[in-house]
């Protein structure tokens, strides 16, 4: 059963408080680490607005946008690390601090949650929104970015909003998304030097479904590529070497889910004729393939990196979490609607689907107790 716009607001702005409560509770149990310190004492506090925007600041990634977001929100608390913080940079435990500098992350991660459940909700069903928001929480990118002070859960968001406009193209043709996917490709163009490859990817998707004219395409890619490129050439995060690039890009992209990916584009290939007819959410699989190949680009600059100054993460991937987890809901979708004329195999299908689901959930919650990563504070 499907909602309408208001019934579906009101039910995400619901969710969107309970993430936001939950978010607050995973800050005051998570101390402030390294980067988040560094980042802190070196370019919020250090730096006026305006050596934000001059790229005085040391962090590897000049992309302002984040920066200028987290200085407006210490600011509005009147907020300064203490200075024992600044010159220690240790894990530090100080419930306050950890609270205050990670009130944007959490908005960010809550809200791009939020609105992948609205999203559900309003276009496909009230279980199919709480499934997808389960893929979304038991990703593990989600818990580990989820409230650290950085950049990574705005990227997170603003990739969310991208795909999910992109399939209003094709879900919903009539409605206007082509001035929200501009602005939403001009704030990832402030924030991440890696935005280039998803503003190219997905202007083409744009171009090949014909869904704007010239001068919208020129807005949708020309300016915030002109943008990621100035900052990219001031930009050190990309002078790395791809150490442990397998298991890094692992920890991003679900590997059991690509088994299901597998399954899905098979039984769209020979499914009958009646069943290509109705609506499928096979337009998204050639948008995550695509997205899937960018995420090995690294490994080409990595070929052309002669002195690296730091190692590779999976944090620098972290684009790609939204996009699998939408993949995996959307082809779930599809999977238990084509075999729903046969009860056996819609069964199978459903209990296949939720217990990887529930497989990864408890993977994830071990990797958290392994790594202690909320469990610093009480």
């Amino acid at each position: 059963m499907r909602f309408d716009h208001l019934k579906s607001l009101y039910i995400s702005a619901g969710v969107f408080i309970l993430l936001m409560t939950c978010g607050f509770s995973l800050s005051q149990h998570k101390v402030l680490w390294l980067d988040e310190l560094y980042t802190q004492h070196t370019a919020i506090d250090a730096d006026s607005y305006a050596g934000i925007l001059s790229l005085k600041f040391p962090d590897g990634n000049k992309n302002p946008l984040f920066y200028i977001i987290q200085k407006t929100a210490c600011d509005a608390f009147s907020y300064h690390m203490p200075a024992v913080y600044a010159d220690s940079l240790n894990r530090t435990r100080d419930i306050p601090s950890q609270v205050i500098l990670r009130i944007p992350s959490n908005i960010y991660m809550s809200l791009a949650l939020t609105v992948i459940f609205y999203f559900f909700t309003r276009f496909y069903s009230f279980f199919a929104a709480l499934f997808a928001l389960s893929v979304a929480l038991v990703t593990p990118m989600v818990w580990m970015y989820w409230v650290e002070a950085r950049p990574y859960s705005l990227w997170f968001l603003l990739t969310t909003v991208q795909l999910l406009l992109l399939s209003c193209l094709y879900m919903a043709p009539k409605l206007k998304t082509a001035g929200s996917l501009i602005t939403t490709h001009l704030l990832l163009a402030l924030t991440s030097p890696t935005a280039m490859f998803q503003i190219t990817m997905v202007t083409l998707f744009v171009w090949i479904k014909d869904r704007a004219g010239l001068k919208h395409l020129a807005l949708l890619w020309l300016v915030p590529m002109s943008i990621v490129l100035f900052y990219y050439h001031f930009d050190d995060t990309s002078r790395i070497r791809t150490y442990m690039f397998s298991s890094n890009f692992f920890d991003v992209i679900m590997p059991e889910r690509l088994f299901i990916y597998v399954i899905y584009a098979l039984t769209a290939w020979v499914l009958p004729e009646k069943h290509k007819k109705t609506p499928s959410n096979m337009f998204f699989l050639p948008v995550f393939l695509i997205f899937l190949t960018s995420g090995f680009s690294i490994l080409f600059i990595d070929i052309f990196t002669l002195h690296s100054k730091q190692g590779f993460f999976s944090r620098y991937l972290i684009y790609l979490a939204p996009v699998d987890i939408l993949m995996f809901a959307l082809a779930s979708i599809d999977l238990r609607r084509w075999s729903r004329s046969n009860l056996w195999v819609c069964l199978n299908v459903s209990i296949m689907l939720g217990g990887l689901v529930f497989i990864r959930g408890l993977m994830t919650y071990r990797d958290i107790l392994a790594s202690a990563l909320y469990l610093h504070s009480p």
